[in-house]
């Protein structure tokens, strides 16, 4: 799961309307010319800069950065949107980038033709329904059955003329909010159509990665389908550790315990053990452990003796990873904790 942004230089002032629609255009196409723009290389560095490493498997924030000739691609990590649009904003507001929020759908445009940078109003509402879903994939976290007050709030969003938008991608809309509510990692029975499935399979060849990863996505939530199964396997050998870490969830859901030695070699290869981070590896973890528990508390007890020693780097050559202040044994134990009232997939 991931919040994304756009970012790309405009030369003239203009309504949002039209910077959206310049955006969707320019990402929807292949580029054209030679070079960057010289305002996307200050953008760049200066993103480095703030987060070194960013976009790889090294970097201590599991974030994309895609980099194109015209525009970039970010997909933040939901438990730090607010802190990382916080820095980014500015960054591209002073680089002479417009930025838009697809989820909020709203843009700023560069300090040249705009009078302040991205703000973070309204992100909570986005980061609440994602941290619901998140606490349930790293396991032992409910998933309340009840969200009156949640369905509430949602109603007090749209009179405002927000859209609500699962962390899935699809729009809630009122007719499929009451399950989308129930279970926020299953996509609402009636948007799993047998085209809508065709599509979504068919856009996983897409050349762009934020197609592929809105692809993605939406087959995590879907019903157990030998279709679908199939088509996101495959995806854990993928070098985009945004890929691994949604095709591992997303088989995880398909509930065959035969396709875990698949989801821990996937662990291995985001792991420090393989040139990865403590971070990118528990993007598949959490789907391997999901299947763990399927097979019974052994097989729980041996991926956590094997994340324990990847998370250390090769042997011979020993290290604490940096894990960003989270504590990785209590996570360990978190995932292997069989989640309590979760809804039925």
């Amino acid at each position: 799961m991931s919040y994304d942004l756009l970012a790309w230089p405009i030369d003239a002032a203009m309504a949002p309307e039209q910077a959206i629609k310049q955006i969707q255009d320019r990402a929807s196409r292949w580029p054209v010319g030679i070079g960057r723009d010289r305002r996307i290389k200050a953008f760049v560095a200066a993103m480095h800069e703030a987060f070194p490493g960013i976009g790889s498997m090294a970097s201590p924030i599991p974030m994309e950065f895609d980099v194109h000739r015209d525009w970039v691609f970010m997909a933040l990590p939901w438990s730090m949107v607010g802190d990382l649009v916080r820095t980014i904003a500015p960054l591209a507001y002073n680089s002479g980038l417009a930025l838009f929020d697809p989820q909020r759908k709203e843009v700023a445009l560069p300090r040249a033709f705009g009078p302040a940078p991205l703000g973070v109003a309204g992100i909570e509402e986005h980061e609440q329904m994602a941290g619901t879903a998140m606490n349930a994939i790293i396991g032992g976290l409910d998933v309340p059955a009840d969200s009156t007050a949640e369905a509430g709030v949602h109603q007090s969003l749209r009179a405002l003329g927000f859209t609500m938008q699962s962390p899935l991608g699809f729009e809630i809309t009122p007719d499929v909010e009451a399950e989308a509510i129930a279970n926020p990692l299953r996509i609402p029975s009636s948007l799993q159509t047998t085209q809508r499935k065709r599509e979504l399979i068919e856009q996983l060849s897409e050349a762009r990665a934020p197609r592929r990863h809105e692809a993605l996505l939406m087959l995590s939530g879907w019903d157990p389908d030998p279709d679908v199964a199939a088509a996101v396997r495959g995806l854990l050998e993928s070098e985009d550790m945004t890929t691994v870490g949604i095709a591992a969830t997303a088989l995880a859901h398909q509930g065959n315990p035969a396709d875990l030695p698949a989801l821990i070699e996937a662990v291995h290869r985001m792991s420090p053990a393989d040139g990865g981070s403590v971070e990118s590896m528990l993007l598949p973890l959490g789907g391997a452990f999901e299947l763990a528990r399927a097979v019974g508390p052994e097989a729980v007890e041996e991926l956590k003796t094997k994340a324990r020693a990847w998370s250390q780097g090769p042997v011979g050559r020993r290290r604490r990873s940096p894990t960003s202040g989270f504590d990785f044994e209590q996570m360990l134990d978190a995932m292997g904790s069989a989640p309590r009232d979760m809804p039925p997939r």
